[in-house]
């Protein structure tokens, strides 16, 4: 009967979230060196924002504390325009997607059973082929964020960002890729 009622205790503290969302990307793909091997000169790097979508669990701990695991899937692509060393030839677009699997673990706090704050470690594991060739296919780096809970809704504002760039070599071209972002999230507690 005891064990019962602990698991049953346990359970309560766990909430599961449907979430999904928009990536503003902040650190980009950008030039390592601005000539290569083979001659061409990076003219521009436009870098779009993305989307996202996943599941959070929470472990609630009491009415103040809480530890958050999350599962997303992210994608967003950047355009590198590739100029030619000489003036004859017109420039060339190369587009590269990056499409993430995004597992996170953050330890954060409650105001009010309304507002939260967490921090935690993000890792990002990199699914694109041509993106894992170029750059490795794991990065580990930090997550803060803030959220607002509002009945089911839950509203959530986060900044993940790696510890240290990444060096890599796209098409001839020394590319580094410092992976930091913002993500906008709205999510359904089921």
């Amino acid at each position: 009967m005891t064990l019962g009622i602990t698991c049953k205790a346990q359970s309560e503290g766990l909430k599961f979230y449907l979430q999904g969302g928009v990536n503003y990307n902040t650190g980009t793909i950008g030039v390592d060196s601005a000539l290569s091997n083979a001659g061409q000169i990076i003219e521009d790097i436009n870098s779009f924002n993305g989307w996202h979508a996943g599941i959070t669990i929470r472990e609630y701990r009491n009415s103040t504390q809480y530890l958050s695991f999350e599962s997303i899937y992210a994608f967003n692509k950047t355009e590198l325009i590739i100029g030619p060393s000489d003036s004859l030839s017109l420039p060339t677009f190369q587009t590269l997607s990056s499409q993430t699997i995004q597992l996170a673990i953050s330890p954060g706090f409650r105001i009010f059973k309304l507002l939260r704050g967490q921090a935690g470690l993000n890792g990002v594991f990199q699914l694109n082929n041509t993106f894992q060739e170029s750059f490795n296919s794991f990065k580990l780096g930090y997550r803060l964020g803030l959220g607002l809970d509002i009945f089911k809704l839950t509203a959530d504002l986060a900044y993940n960002a790696s510890f240290d760039p990444t060096l890599g070599i796209f098409n001839g071209i020394p590319l580094s890729n410092a992976n930091s972002q913002f993500l906008l999230t709205l999510g359904y507690k089921f």
